[in-house]
């Protein structure tokens, strides 16, 4: 996952200005953008490298137009919720888009504590739709991995227990279940 912040919607920034930089990346990804006014945006990081798209619904206005934007793009579409958002806002497009990410910090900067309360989001999701993913991104570790796949993760997003561990492959291969934790 590549992360896109604006310093406008989250305080830092990266790679903001440089959708085509990656363009020729020997790897596919999603890409995380977490910026004001997504739709102005989705067009440029729908680069060939790219599978899926994520906007947080507390920057659009429009989420059918984000969701026609990507899907024209032949992209795959999600929506990230942050810890204060109800799961709510998401019954009006559910069945529309391919995954929901539901965020375990406030987004903006990696090594946060997990929001534990968003546990019961990933339930709620999966009750409005249980063939939906649901991806948890941010605080994820070790430690609370079975809490939250118990909940109904599909997907996690870690950055901090990667990084700062002292054998990466080893956390990846056990953030993953396969492995001791």
């Amino acid at each position: 996952q590549l992360d896109v912040m604006d310093g406008e919607f989250v305080p830092n920034t990266t790679f903001y200005h440089s959708p085509r930089l990656l363009a020729d990346l020997p790897i596919t990804m999603e890409v995380h953008l977490m910026i004001e006014r997504p739709s102005l945006f989705l067009r440029q990081w729908a680069l060939p490298n790219v599978t899926r798209l994520i906007v947080h619904e507390e920057a659009v206005t429009n989420m059918m137009e984000c969701l026609h934007i990507v899907r024209d793009a032949g992209k795959e579409f999600a929506v990230a919720i942050n810890p204060e958002t109800s799961t709510f806002v998401l019954k009006e497009y559910i069945n529309d888009i391919d995954m929901v990410v539901i965020m375990g910090v406030n987004p903006g900067f990696s090594g946060q504590q997990f929001q534990k309360d968003v546990l019961e989001k990933i339930k709620e999701v999966k009750h409005m739709r249980s063939d939906v993913l649901v991806e948890v991104d941010g605080g994820v570790n070790l430690e609370n991995r079975d809490m939250i796949v118990a909940a109904g993760a599909d997907i996690l997003a870690a950055a901090t227990a990667i990084w700062q561990s002292d054998d990466i492959a080893a956390t990846i291969a056990q953030l993953r279940g396969v492995g001791d934790v």
